[in-house]
């Protein structure tokens, strides 16, 4: 059907329902069969001259004032469409969500045409005041609707067509229309799909604005709040760009908020390359570290990021920043790095242990590296616990490292740290070694004599230069550790015989401590198995706990080659077997029964201790009274001392003693 055919058919049709009321509804789409109903039902007259300009200046400019939003992020496209329909005859109408027209573009003859019949700023095309037209159905049907000639209910609008697209807001509801109208023998069904596009377009120009200022706010109450903590945060969005970055961020990296926002967070750490592709971190949120070079000179930092998500996505970070020693300190708080034990927790009477505990608290108020000497189960951690709180390092941490608890390939990473991706397995992140760890405080290395040669060479330069380099990594870090070490066999011996290295052996005996075996001292078996017993009544529930007079004579006849932490296994035996809570011989393991007890590990040797001197000269003192008491018998200068006769012929060669005494 041509144009032409279908406007006289409408026409007729219109005719048909002006005159008699009959819709013909093979003509008449239904949308516009119930318009009319309702204009007809309205008594809207369909042959009223123009209609009146709704609205005075003041008046329109309140409404625009109401819309200005919609407007201005209509108007880029209007602009446009105005361009591409220039010179056709076609107009361009923005109404508001009631019908009111905001505005209108278009060619002066068209313009003119549309001013004949009041079609301005300011007129209502709501369907009770105009009738049946292409903005009112589209503002009621909420969707795109495009009216020819005779469809329109008012006869001066059959001169007209017009194509109407309902705009809504991001949240759906409907805020007005985009309109395109024109001479009736111009319509073109490709009318329709320029305002759905122009329509569809405002609309999501409108959501972008919201998600912008809905972003503002968010940036402006971050920044806020970040502004008002004491903490170092920096903020990046997800192309990894600088949003916010505190006072206390700018202050601890000296530089100023221009020269951070809106750049990455290579600008703030350049020794960092990995720092530019950071998101998306996934679930790999775990702290790293970081070098920055400010003013005063480089610093090193720890960030811990925290994601920000939304939709699902990962819309930036939040990232707290902290100087590595404060990182390091919370490190060591949680983790437990500290001394429990002092030297009033160690029991004992026998005067090898007497002479030991004195000379270690000697040692203790000074600086100097300590080697305690000790069988297993001596109790030599509890004498470095003691030593440390005893020392001005008490405040400081306690970090300690059995070497022979730990796999060889790996000692050198729990030691020195390593750099993230240092080798296969590692944490991303890296890890701080417990040199590190032990910053300001005590390291203790226990069985130091498991310690491979080659680390051995490491942890003296280490010991002599004051820093230490991180595994996969070339900066040094400087570091303030007591180091006290400890071994279950004769380290002198070793370093002579090439498997412990002889340089570090001194540097890290400038005191020497050799607690005696329980063997040796077995008056104190008594006190330390009733101090054991408690312990073991609480941990088990029981009123208390106690030992026969056979039991304690079979305990001090037992060599305990275990010492005291085998003492500890056998009460705890004897305790569970013992239900009447007294424990008999028959209670304990049967080894204490045995008559050929476990072979005994040769121990250390042992220092001594005088008045108010230097640890060496009264070692020097006691070892050349012993020998003048004993006119050179060496044996017994080694008994009363806690010696064994190596050791003795040892300290005189190292003193100097041999020229002057004759030994025999």
């Amino acid at each position: 059907m041509s144009l032409g055919t279908a406007l006289a058919s409408t026409t007729a049709a219109w005719h048909q329902f002006v005159d008699r009321g009959q819709v013909d509804e093979t003509v008449v789409r239904a949308e516009v069969s119930q318009s009319w109903r309702r204009c007809r039902k309205l008594g809207i007259d369909p042959c009223a001259p123009k209609l009146p300009v709704t609205l005075d200046a003041r008046q329109l400019s309140a409404v625009r004032d109401e819309n200005r939003v919609f407007t201005e992020t209509a108007l880029p496209f209007m602009q446009f469409l105005k361009t591409a329909v220039k010179g056709t005859g076609f107009i361009l109408v923005l109404t508001e969500r009631s019908g009111v027209v905001l505005d209108v573009f278009g060619d002066d003859e068209i313009l003119a045409m549309a001013r004949e019949n009041n079609y301005v700023a300011g007129c209502s095309r709501a369907e009770e005041v105009a009738g049946t037209n292409a903005i009112s159905l589209a503002l009621i049907e909420k969707r795109p609707v495009q009216l020819t000639g005779a469809e329109h209910w008012n006869v001066r609008h059959h001169r007209w067509t017009c194509a109407s697209a309902p705009v809504f807001s991001p949240e759906g509801m409907v805020l007005g229309t985009v309109t395109l109208s024109g001479e009736t023998t111009k319509a073109h069904r490709h009318t329709l799909g320029m305002v759905i596009s122009a329509a569809e377009a405002i609309r999501n120009r409108l959501h972008e604005r919201e998600v912008i200022r809905e972003k503002q706010g968010v940036d402006t109450l971050l920044s806020s709040v970040l502004a008002s903590i004491s903490d170092a945060i920096i903020a990046i969005d997800e192309a990894g760009l600088v949003t916010t970055i505190n006072p206390a961020a700018c202050s601890v990296l000296g530089v100023s908020p221009e020269r951070a926002l809106g750049k990455t967070l290579l600008r703030l750490f350049p020794a960092h390359p990995e720092l530019s592709n950071m998101l998306p971190l996934g679930r790999d949120c775990a702290s790293f570290e970081v070098t920055a070079e400010r003013p005063n000179g480089r610093a090193h930092f720890v960030i811990t990021p925290y994601v920000m998500q939304a939709d699902d996505r990962e819309k930036g970070a939040i990232l707290a920043l902290r100087e590595r020693r404060e990182f390091v300190n919370e490190v060591r708080e949680f983790s437990g790095f500290n001394a429990v034990f002092n030297f009033e927790d160690i029991i004992g009477e026998s005067p090898a242990l007497l002479r030991q505990i004195e000379i270690a608290r000697v040692a203790a108020r000074q600086t100097a590296r300590i080697l305690i000497l000790g069988e297993t189960g001596t109790g030599k951690e509890m004498f470095a616990q003691s030593i440390h709180t005893c020392s001005l390092r008490r405040s400081g941490p306690f970090v300690a490292l059995n070497c022979a608890a730990i796999p060889r390939e790996l000692m050198e990473s729990e030691i020195f740290g390593y750099r993230g991706g240092a080798f296969t397995g590692s944490r991303k992140t890296g890890q701080i070694g417990k040199l590190e760890l032990a910053d300001g405080g005590t390291l203790f290395l226990d069985e130091i004599n498991q310690m491979p040669l080659d680390l051995q060479a490491k942890l003296l330069r280490a010991l002599q230069e004051g820093t230490i380099t991180r595994l996969g990594d070339t900066k040094p870090i400087r570091v303030d550790v007591r180091v006290i070490a400890a071994a279950n066999e004769d380290l002198y011996a070793k370093s002579r015989s090439g498997e412990f290295r002889q340089d570090l052996y001194f540097r890290l005996s400038v005191v020497e401590l050799s607690l005696p075996p329980l063997r040796e001292r077995t008056e104190d078996i008594p006190r330390i198995a009733g101090q054991l017993l408690g312990r073991l009544a609480t941990k088990m529930g029981l009123r208390a706990l106690s030992l026969s007079p056979a039991a304690v004579a079979g305990l001090c006849e037992y060599p305990w080659p275990g010492n005291v932490r085998e003492l500890e296994n056998v009460l705890e035996m004897g305790a569970i077997m013992a239900e009447g809570g007294i424990i008999e011989p028959h209670h304990l393991a049967h080894r204490m029964r045995n008559s050929e007890a476990a072979p005994v590990v040769q121990q250390a040797p042992a220092a001594v201790l005088g008045a108010n001197q230097s640890v060496r000269d009264v070692e020097i003192e006691l070892i050349r009274n012993a020998i003048q008491e004993f006119n050179g018998n060496v044996g017994l200068v080694g008994k009363k001392l806690g010696l064994s006769r190596a050791t003795v012929y040892r300290r005189m060669q190292q003193y100097g003693i041999v020229k002057s005494v004759t030994v025999r």
